[in-house]
């Protein structure tokens, strides 16, 4: 065998063993599944006769501020479901279903966000106070889904305060499953961007007129 059959056979070895360290080394990834929140058809908005309402990501406490299923188990304390995760953090992923349900009601309303650069003539700020599955009848039980949210709406013009609402859903979970915790966890958030958007519209309604 030549010199050069000896380096790439050398270089060859070298190789697998630098891959097989590196695995070795390397914890392995925890298998995680990612879910979403399913969204209303939105509508197509055309015209110039709209009232522009910006919508503020909802504030959240630090327990629900990230992209984990927050769950209750003892009555206080927090916890999350292991190996599952939403698809962005709580907070912004309710702001996009917000901005969602306003699109497809019809209301009149032309939601946007900050970043969007258009002068709003209201704006519209949540606070997230619940946002996780209780498990009220022990833990082998189906759990109940609790979404709460504040709202707050401020006219930019004079910067008036234009109403609150504190808006609460709740669904118990079919089974006490990942998916049927998440698909009640979907229409609570459902039911309460609706009663958002239809109070919203009914506020900058009466305060137009």
């Amino acid at each position: 065998m030549s010199g050069s059959h000896y380096i790439r056979a050398a270089l060859v070895g070298l190789s697998a063993l630098s891959v097989s360290a590196c695995v070795s080394l390397l914890p392995e990834a925890e298998p995680v599944s990612v879910y979403r929140l399913s969204s209303p058809e939105p509508a197509e908005l055309a015209g110039e006769n709209w009232t522009i309402i910006e919508i503020d990501t909802p504030n959240a406490p630090r327990g629900l501020s990230g992209d984990q299923i927050a769950i209750i188990r003892d009555g206080s304390s927090l916890a999350y479901i292991h190996g599952a995760r939403w698809i962005s953090p709580a907070p912004r992923l309710l702001q996009s279903l917000v901005i969602d349900t306003f699109n497809a009601r019809q209301s009149g309303l032309a939601p946007t966000r900050a970043d969007d650069g258009v002068r709003a003539d209201y704006e519209l700020r949540v606070d997230m106070q619940e946002f996780e599955a209780v498990y009220d009848r022990g833990e082998d039980a189906a759990p109940i889904v609790r979404v709460r949210l504040s709202a707050r709406l401020v006219a930019e013009s004079g910067r008036r305060f234009a109403g609150a609402r504190v808006v609460t859903s709740q669904v118990r979970a079919s089974a006490n499953r990942t998916t049927a915790i998440v698909a009640a966890f979907d229409q609570a958030s459902r039911e309460a961007s609706r009663e958002i958007a239809d109070w919203t519209a009914s506020r900058t309604h009466a305060a137009d007129n």
